[in-house]
């Protein structure tokens, strides 16, 4: 298909004609087309899930002399008509290389997308398309349109959202297919746990909400706003009437809640507080870091709700908050999992929840080593699953949504260890609780020696990439290689390394730690603030990982140095 005017492709049904276009860089005998992941061909191009699309092209006969012209090409996902760009990562990760007139793989940066299985047959690398949302209008019946976008000198991407690529539609050729059971991916920000700080990606601008206080040690009010990347808000300190402990943004609405320690809610529009609610917590719970009545938030920004971990009379329980122009409270409800006298650190919830919104479970691994997974379907009528992992204290929560791989570091844990699970290939057995059980190992992660061990982590969703934590002081993480697939064998952290950061110290409970994939770069990002909440490091994961940028010890898991060199930091001062 080709159209006569250029377009400009935004995430909403926005497009802006301009001049008509001369020639093509495509000739008669290119053509593309969606496959399965071997590069088969799909009959009428319908495809069960989102997950299961790749885009391949060549000459349209075997014998033709010639394909699609040799180069790097950009790709996106949109509606049927053309209008409405789907593609939910930035452009820079969405580009393909053409050799001998066929498609020969991804290209770019780390975050390019994952390739399909060489196809003799065709002499073709296909490329999956994932991610991409479901289509806005109903009437549409999941119907898509691919786009291959020749790099010429009317190629660019957008410059204040670099998810949007501007082209001629000259430069373009495109191929339809549906989706049975489409997925939308969540948005930036969706599924990190319950920490201490978050950061909210809005375009090319990631902005920082630190909480100036904790559960425990220290005992001030207010939440910082900081520019990680670009300058979208002047850096300012909100005064709130209580201690704040953790933050969580929703990146669609820019919307972010903060929990207190005593029952207020607080809601953050840019540098303002707009609202304060009261949660429904009473009493208080202890963890090894601390006490709370609310304990955490973590964000939905899917359903555009919101989770608080709080103490419901002394134990441990959950209760969501409906966002949007009237938010509200939704009933509480305590947690199923086993708690009790036993131990030093009774609770039975997590130190920081995270919400799945793809599965729409809540993600509770507590300092009693269970890992209680609630499905939230139905967020007032929760059902609890338990599963007794075997090993220690887990720590925090952590996921991969687009793969459904789990994690929790076990605290106190010399090495670190961190248990990892694949969801995609769980059993959950009904009641009262039920229990899940899924292929999982606890993973020692050699010279990864963490202050107070493994205790926080955070995904850099999509990237594959995350980062571990100490607490407590020490100057040390771990950058995480995590599994690129799943839904086979039992997942495994494929690499790993831990740096120490030059005059830093690790911040308190609950985790000061968060992770993102950069607007501008692509790479997986890591944000760790100290201990006294006046600075953020900001670490580029994805660099860290790479042995050839950062050097390793024999052992082949440490940086050689010791210390990250001063070129993979950045420190943000934070008011």
């Amino acid at each position: 298909m080709f159209m006569k005017t250029t377009r400009v492709y935004f995430p909403v049904a926005v497009f802006l004609a301009v001049t008509p276009f001369t020639g093509s860089a495509f000739d008669g005998d290119a053509t593309i087309h969606t496959t399965k992941k071997d590069g088969t061909a799909v009959k009428e191009n319908i495809f069960a899930l989102s997950t299961d699309v790749y885009l391949s092209g060549g000459p349209e006969q075997e014998q033709a002399a010639s394909g699609l012209p040799d180069g790097t090409y950009y790709f996106q996902v949109t509606d049927h008509d053309g209008h409405t760009l789907l593609s939910t990562d930035i452009a820079l990760c969405r580009q393909l290389l053409v050799l001998h007139g066929k498609v020969a793989g991804a290209t770019g940066p780390p975050c390019k997308h994952a390739n399909g299985t060489f196809n003799p047959a065709t002499g073709t690398l296909p490329v999956q398309l994932f991610p991409f949302s479901a289509t806005p209008k109903a009437e549409d019946e999941n119907e898509f349109e691919v786009w291959l976008i020749a790099k010429t000198t009317k190629t660019s991407v957008s410059a204040s959202d670099p998810k949007v690529l501007i082209f001629d539609p000259s430069d373009a050729e495109t191929d339809d297919f549906e989706v049975l059971h489409p997925v939308t991916p969540p948005p930036p920000g969706s599924c990190q746990p319950s920490s201490s700080l978050t950061a909210l990606v809005t375009g090319r601008d990631v902005v920082g909400y630190v909480p100036k206080g904790n559960w425990s040690v220290t005992p001030v009010t207010g939440v910082s706003v900081v520019n990680i990347e670009g300058t979208r808000v002047i850096p300012t300190k909100i005064s709130t009437p209580n201690i704040v402990n953790a933050c969580a943004p929703n990146p669609i609405s820019g919307q972010t809640v903060c929990t207190a320690n005593n029952t207020d809610v607080y809601l953050i529009s840019g540098t303002s507080l707009t609202n304060t609610l009261t949660s429904g917590g009473s009493g208080t719970i202890t963890f090894s870091g601390g006490s709370c009545t609310d304990c955490g938030v973590a964000i939905d920004a899917v359903h555009n709700k919101a989770a608080i971990a709080l103490s419901l009379s002394g134990a441990g329980g959950f209760q969501f908050l409906d966002l949007g122009s009237s938010p509200s409270l939704e009933p509480a409800f305590a947690s199923k999992a086993p708690g009790g006298p036993s131990g030093v650190f009774p609770t039975n919830i997590t130190e920081d929840a995270l919400i799945d919104p793809i599965r729409n479970l809540v993600l509770s691994p507590n300092e009693r080593g269970n890992y209680e997974i609630i499905n939230v379907a139905n967020s007032r009528s929760p059902l609890f699953f338990e599963n007794a992992t075997v090993g220690g204290e887990l720590d925090s929560a952590g996921e991969e949504c687009s793969t459904g791989i789990v994690l929790a570091p076990m605290e106190f844990a010399i090495p670190s260890v961190v248990f990892i699970a694949d969801v995609t290939q769980a059993t959950f057995a009904a009641g009262s609780p039920g229990t899940w059980t899924a292929p999982s190992q606890n993973q020692i992660l050699s010279e990864s020696i963490l202050s107070a061990g493994s205790s926080g982590i955070a995904v850099a969703q999509d990237t594959h990439t995350g980062v571990l934590t100490g607490e407590f002081f020490g100057n040390a993480f771990t950058a995480l290689a995590l599994p690129a697939t799943s839904g086979s064998g039992t997942p495994a952290i494929s690499d790993w390394v831990t740096c120490g950061i030059s005059g830093f110290d690790n911040g308190f409970d609950p985790h000061t730690v968060t992770a993102y994939q950069s607007p501008n770069t692509g790479d997986a990002i890591g944000v760790l603030g100290n201990a006294g909440a006046s600075s953020l490091a900001i670490i580029d994961l994805t660099k860290v990982l790479n042995a050839t940028i950062v050097p390793r010890t024999i052992g082949g898991h440490a940086c050689a140095s010791g210390t990250l060199p001063a070129t993979m930091v950045s420190f943000v001062s934070v008011p």
